[in-house]
């Protein structure tokens, strides 16, 4: 290599050498350097540098709650119903909900479908509010049911314990009745005898035809005839009136709606006017005595429409009917046989008993008071 080539080779690595030089020096006066602090001047604090936002940046997201599918009203979330999602800090009232804690075990105040955001107004902490105010006790009613009212005193009642979204079985008693097939009506039937008495004639009345004088005769209703031991036939008939046949059954996790008559929300009242400067003061006015409220006598529940017949005709049939409280979160179906006589004697193994020609009973002793003449 001649001292040409050489020469030729160290200045073209020189001016690589320059431009990558260049290069480096033109980046670094892109890059913005940081503005210099002021120094304070005679004693005074320096000021705070305020910079610019960069329009260009994304803004910063907060969490929201959101639907994860769509529910009915009434329907109380859990965390498989909720999930998390970001949205602009200026769409983001003061009013939606940004904790899935916030809103688990509320109810839906109305339906509400898949992706909305929840807020606290669409939400309620007690679900009978929402029956109360809102959509009144339909609103409590699950898919499938129906709801009926009735009848119940503290007894059958459960001592008036029960209150909105309870669970409760229906027990039903109902009373059968021996009845005559052709009239349907009570046995023993009523019996009438019509008898003849015939009279002769007496001589020098003028009459040649015996009379005939018919007499009717009326059996009580109840009874029999018997031929007793000396041949005699006679009326026996029952010290008692007729003995029904009770039955009992269930109706299974019927939900209550409604305790006692429905009586809508409190409508506001107006403010009192506040009286003019030159009217005299009106005498104040203090609130009656409050009064003990009723009892309620009716009750509220919902059941599938088959199980409402059944329950519409035993409230028509004059059956026994009580309620029963369930557990809290109890939903469970059993299985129940129904009961009558020959269930306590199958069920405890008793035998029928023999009839017996005497029996066991509390001593009755009758008092006289005395007159006023003793």
């Amino acid at each position: 290599m001649n001292r040409r080539t050489l020469a030729i080779l160290i200045l073209i690595i020189g001016i690589i050498m320059l431009s990558v030089v260049g290069v480096f020096y033109i980046l670094g006066q892109d890059t913005p350097q940081p503005a210099p602090t002021p120094e304070p001047t005679n004693g005074e604090e320096a000021l705070p540098i305020i910079t610019e936002p960069d329009p260009t940046a994304p803004p910063d997201l907060v969490e929201v709650v959101v639907s994860l599918q769509t529910v009915p009203r009434g329907w109380q979330f859990t965390q498989d119903e909720l999930v998390i999602d970001m949205r602009v800090p200026g769409d983001v009232g003061p009013n939606v909900i940004t904790n899935i804690e916030d809103a688990v075990g509320l109810y839906a105040r109305t339906d509400i479908y898949q992706g909305a955001t929840l807020t606290r107004d669409l939400l309620a902490v007690d679900i009978t509010q929402i029956g109360l105010q809102d959509f009144g006790p339909a609103s409590l009613i699950p898919p499938g049911f129906i709801a009926a009212a009735v009848p119940m005193n503290r007894l059958s009642g459960v001592a008036y314990a029960l209150a909105e979204g309870d669970f409760v079985d229906i027990m039903v008693t109902f009373f059968f009745y021996q009845i005559d097939e052709e009239f349907q009506t009570y046995l023993q039937n009523s019996a009438v005898f019509f008898l003849e008495e015939i009279i002769q004639a007496e001589e020098g009345s003028g009459q040649t035809q015996p009379e005939v004088v018919p007499e009717l005769i009326v059996i009580d209703q109840f009874g029999r005839f018997e031929r007793l031991p000396n041949g005699d036939i006679a009326h026996v008939g029952p010290s008692e009136l007729q003995r029904p046949v009770p039955i009992s059954m269930v109706l299974q996790n019927a939900r209550v709606i409604q305790v006692g008559t429905f009586s809508p929300a409190d409508v506001p009242q107006p403010p009192t006017p506040t009286p003019a400067p030159d009217e005299p003061t009106p005498e104040p006015t203090f609130p009656d005595a409050p009064t003990i409220p009723e009892p309620p006598d009716t009750l509220l529940v919902a059941l599938s429409p088959q199980q409402q017949l059944l329950l519409k005709y035993a409230v028509e049939s004059n059956a026994n009917i009580s309620f029963a409280l369930r557990g809290v979160n109890d939903s469970q179906l059993y299985a129940i046989e129904n009961v009558d006589v020959d269930y306590f004697l199958r069920r405890f193994g008793i035998e029928e008993p023999r009839n017996f020609g005497f029996s066991v009973d509390k001593l009755i002793v009758t008092v006289t008071p005395p007159s006023n003449n003793e």
